[in-house]
């Protein structure tokens, strides 16, 4: 005869010490997600994600201060676009929120050629610091800094090293514009 253990399947068995620790830690993980909530959710065709319309409308209302550079105007239309959906509903002016940016560009070689004596390939950088403020007001709510690179081949075509690089430059700004939309709504969302 055998005895009932051997029959009994081992889940429905009396619980080993470390099924009741993971049983612990997975509720005390669980208990900690209370205050989670969806940056995105659902409202456009499946599997797509829609920001929230309260952060969506906040988003709309900020203004950003002209540039006096190319890849400065550059970000500043890409974010004016991904603030407000290609629109700026406050007119660039008379928003309830400025976001004020400060935009270096870096230029790196890599890949030198020592038989050629230049660099072959370069690291175009784009580093964005941006300021959000209330529209009249000193008191900064959220600040933050994002840097994306582009990398580009260097050749002896002078106008096609020129274009690669200001290409480089246009697509480091559509990456810097996607990070900072992403932590303006996840401020909106959290207000931290």
């Amino acid at each position: 005869m055998s005895s009932p253990d051997a029959q009994t399947p081992g889940f429905l068995r009396a619980p080993t010490r470390l099924g009741v620790v993971a049983a612990v830690c997975l509720a005390g993980f669980l208990a900690g997600c209370s205050d989670v909530r969806p940056l995105y959710q659902g409202g456009g065709a499946p599997g797509s994600a829609v920001v929230s319309s309260d952060v969506e409308a906040q988003l709309a209302q900020i203004d950003i201060e002209a540039q006096e550079t190319r890849v400065g105007q550059r970000l500043r239309n890409e974010l004016i676009y991904r603030l407000g959906n290609g629109t700026n509903p406050s007119g660039s002016v008379g928003g309830a929120y400025t976001l004020d940016l400060r935009i270096t560009r870096r230029v790196e070689n890599l890949l030198i050629q020592r038989e050629l004596n230049r660099a072959t390939g370069r690291f175009v950088s784009i580093v964005a610091t941006y300021v959000l403020k209330q529209a009249g007001q000193e008191q900064t709510l959220t600040t933050g800094t994002v840097q994306r690179s582009a990398a580009i081949e260097v050749t002896d075509q002078t106008f096609a090293a020129e274009r690669a690089e200001i290409d480089a430059e246009n697509r480091a700004a559509v990456d810097v514009a996607d990070s900072i939309r992403t932590e303006l709504a996840a401020w909106f969302a959290t207000r931290r």
